[in-house]
């Protein structure tokens, strides 16, 4: 009865997944149940999310052709299907991430500064769980003030339970709470999550520097397109004007240069030749 069940399940999901525009596999690690029943609501209705056990969810990939996507189910994870495009569905599921404390124990995911300035605290013996942190921090005023930038915790290091404490009672949050997508699948192309992980002026960063790099490509080749002929030109002009004054040819192009070069060697001459003063007549 279980083996059926199971069978149905792996059949089931199999089906969803070869309908699906888009499949992807993501991380539920750490997500408490309360948020993660959140997330389920901020997502939209054309996101099917489940969670079943892995080699279930390997057994339905394989099942509907999609066996390199399986290579990413490890761990606690779970399986969406949709009907947005991988790009699409990597903004929604980041828009449902919410911050949360650091928790001793924890991985950092980035250098964690607190700013210089004030601190909610006043004078107190709190001061010395603040410096043990790592935060340089001194009493003013009958406050407690930040002296400077303070690096508590590096990206990829562990958070020691001083800092976390601390962190928190700044109201400083630096880890996310959400779905961790790792790969996804649109039309046999897989795309590392890392790949997806893009926000609007990223791309269009991207998408500058790809036609700053095809321009400058066409140009050199001497490729003519209605982007590169107006540059090309204006070469053109340049080296025929640079032509005709190596070649002394004078010409309404080329006057201007050989009159500025005439003056400039007359001037040199003439700081190379003593002036000749006339000797004034005596009255």
């Amino acid at each position: 009865m279980v083996a059926t069940a199971k069978k149905k399940t792996v059949e089931r999901l199999a089906k969803d997944i070869q309908a699906a525009k888009t499949t992807a596999v993501v991380s539920i690690t750490n997500i408490p149940s309360k948020q993660f029943q959140q997330i389920r609501k901020k997502l939209s209705s054309d996101v099917k999310l489940r969670i079943i056990k892995n080699s279930l969810t390997r057994l339905a990939l394989e099942k509907a052709g999609v066996k390199n996507l399986a290579d990413h189910v490890n761990g606690p994870t779970g399986l969406i299907t949709t009907g947005l495009n991988p790009f699409k569905l990597s903004k929604l599921i980041n828009s449902c991430k919410t911050k949360a404390p650091a928790k001793a124990g924890s991985i950092s995911p980035y250098d964690i500064v607190v700013p210089k300035g004030d601190t909610p605290f006043p004078a107190g013996p709190v001061i010395g769980d603040i410096q043990k942190a790592g935060i340089k921090a001194k009493i003013q005023g009958g406050k407690i003030v930040v002296t400077e930038n303070s690096l508590v915790v590096k990206a990829g290091s562990v958070v020691p339970a001083e800092a976390a404490g601390i962190l928190a009672r700044l109201g400083i949050t630096p880890m996310e709470i959400g779905l961790g997508l790792r790969a996804a699948i649109e039309d046999g192309v897989v795309y590392a999550g890392d790949v997806l992980n893009m926000n609007d002026d990223m791309v269009k960063a991207r998408i500058a520097q790809a036609y700053r790099n095809a321009f400058n490509l066409a140009f050199n080749a001497g490729v003519y397109t209605r982007d590169t002929i107006k540059l090309q030109l204006q070469k053109a002009h340049m080296d025929a004007i640079s032509l005709s004054y190596n070649a002394e040819i004078v010409n309404k192009e080329t006057i201007s240069y050989f009159l500025a070069k005439a003056n400039a060697e007359a001037k040199a001459l003439s700081a190379l030749v003593p002036e000749v003063q006339a000797e004034q007549p005596k009255e």
